[in-house]
């Protein structure tokens, strides 16, 4: 079966239309292959931006790279970009604070709820609404990457004495190598406390992703402590900052190392006090008052058993005694009342530190050599030298007037020269070159390149000229001249051999024969020659 099937295949071969629609059918396949490699070389590799994303979400993104003309793929839930602009995309979206995440805030209360649905379902929709328009918000901070809200809100009863206090608890999820400061926690204690009724911010508690608790209550001594202990950091740190600032203009960038070490005292103490002056008291007001009574002798005295007694012999009278016309006056009674009113110098004086007092400080400066360029020219070198004992006075004194120094406060400042270390640069070994982005996009590129041409030359360039060329065979009808006499007295043949072409025909028969009688035409004279030559050679 096979020994019949192949000279059908090769006879299907020599048929012309059928060869030239396989040599039309290589070079399209060829073009197709050639388009394909380039338009790989030329396309750059997607890498994924987000995975896992919802509807919602992908279809957010998409938007948003297709605004800032940044060329994209959605598949599925998976947004990807080209690896060159993997961070520029990235960077947008955050920026837009893109994706947001698939929870329905108080868009499900636009949702048809149904017929029939219950006071309790109700509430517990619109307090899950509640949360993740808080959690939304939250989400919206630069540090926080997702966060989650619960909220604890009880029922409120007529039958209760007290109604319970609602609470709150926030998750949030923080960018890697992402914090949150203290005001920042305190800003999302009181967003959620000022959002829900009732709500107190002590009731709302903030932890992040690793379980840390991000608020403290204020009226423990231990959030107290982390207080005072941050107002002491930011102390030194204020005075540190002096210094260094002070002296880098002078020494240079760099060469300044400044430690500061401070006592506060955050003791409450309040005090009130009354003093008085030592001054003499001074007179303000003074009233004096006179009352003298005179006229005929009248009963004085007691009245009684003692007043109608005889006078006794006695020099002094008794005071009940009437007066005689030997007492020499005729005053009966007088009366004088004086009052007096002092001014003291008094001081009334409430007096409350502040907390956080400074008590004494402690500063330590360590400077470093500074360079000192000698020669010329080409002969210019450059040394690091210590600091004189001049120069050390005087940074001593800059540092003294930067930080406010008092030696009654018991303050201490040590200013040292010595040669910095410098530490050791770690070197950044380069990617190898086959391992670079931008050698794999070239040679990408170049390979692609290439091989459209090797597809042009060893495979377009050949089935083209196949195409083109006259689908004709070639067979040779060749003559020998023999016989040494007989070729002397012809002319010798050039090569003894003639080349004949005519079209190809179904029979090899007939292929001859339109050759000969193409020959014939072409050069009768050749021909006879052959002719003869085979004459000869039968007789012969």
């Amino acid at each position: 079966m096979a020994s019949v099937s192949l000279p059908a295949v090769r006879q299907l071969k020599d048929v012309p239309a059928l060869r030239q629609l396989a040599v039309l059918a290589g070079i399209a396949a060829a073009v197709a292959v050639g388009l394909l490699i380039w338009s790989w070389s030329q396309k750059p590799g997607y890498v994924p931006v987000y995975s896992d994303l919802s509807d919602k979400d992908a279809a957010e993104l998409a938007d948003a790279l297709r605004a800032a003309d940044i060329p994209m793929r959605l598949d599925g839930g998976t947004v990807t970009v080209p690896q060159a602009q993997l961070y520029d995309a990235r960077l947008k979206l955050a920026a837009q604070g893109l994706p947001h995440g698939a929870s329905q805030g108080f868009e499900s209360m636009q949702q048809d709820q149904g017929f029939g649905t219950s006071q309790f379902v109700e509430n517990a929709r619109y307090q899950h609404a509640q949360e993740t328009e808080l959690a939304r918000t939250i989400g919206s901070l630069q540090p926080v990457r997702g966060a989650r809200v619960h909220l604890a809100i009880p029922k409120p009863s007529a039958f209760a004495s007290r109604d319970e206090a609602p609470s709150a608890s926030v998750f949030v999820e923080l960018y890697s190598g992402r914090t949150l400061e203290a005001d920042q926690v305190a800003s999302i204690v009181h967003l959620v406390a000022s959002s829900v009724p009732g709500l107190l911010p002590a009731a709302v508690t903030v932890i992040d992703q690793f379980g840390h608790l991000l608020t403290n209550d204020a009226d423990s001594a231990l959030a107290r402590t982390a207080e005072q202990f941050d107002y002491t950091r930011r102390v030194e740190s204020d005075f540190q900052r002096r210094i260094e600032q002070l002296l880098t203009p002078m020494l240079g960038a760099g060469r300044v190392s400044a430690q500061v070490a401070a006592d506060l005292d955050f003791a409450e103490t309040e005090e009130a006090r009354e003093q008085y002056g030592p001054d003499p008291a001074k007179v303000r007001s003074e009233q004096i008052s006179e009352d003298t009574q005179r006229g005929a002798r009248t009963a004085a005295g007691v009245p009684g058993a003692t007043s109608n007694e005889p006078p006794s012999q006695s020099n002094n009278p008794k005071l009940n005694q009437l007066a005689g016309p030997d007492s020499g006056s005729d005053v009966q009674s007088q009366s004088k009342q004086e009052s007096r009113t002092y001014e003291l110098d008094r001081t009334l004086s409430h007096t409350r530190q502040s907390v956080g007092r400074l008590k004494r400080l402690s500063v330590a400066v360590l400077v470093d050599h500074i360079p000192k360029t000698e020669g010329e020219g080409k002969d210019q070198k450059t040394t690091l030298v210590a600091l004189t004992p001049e120069q050390l006075g005087k940074v001593e004194a800059l540092v003294k007037e930067a930080v406010g120094f008092d030696a009654s406060r018991g303050d201490t400042v040590s200013v040292q020269n010595s040669a910095f270390v410098q530490p050791d640069v770690p070197t950044i070994e380069a990617l190898p070159v086959w391992q670079q982005p931008q050698v794999l996009s070239i040679a990408r590129q170049t390979g692609g390149v290439l091989l459209v041409l090797a597809l042009i030359l060893f495979i377009l360039r050949p089935a083209l000229r196949q195409l083109l060329a006259t689908p004709t065979a070639m067979p040779a009808l060749e003559g020998t001249v023999e016989g040494g006499a007989q070729a002397a007295a012809t002319k010798p043949l050039v090569d003894d051999r003639l080349s004949l072409q005519a079209v190809a025909t179904p029979s090899p028969y007939d292929q001859k024969l339109q050759l000969a009688r193409k020959a014939v035409g072409d050069d009768p004279k050749r021909v006879a020659q052959v002719v003869k030559s085979w004459i000869g050679a039968e007789g012969g």
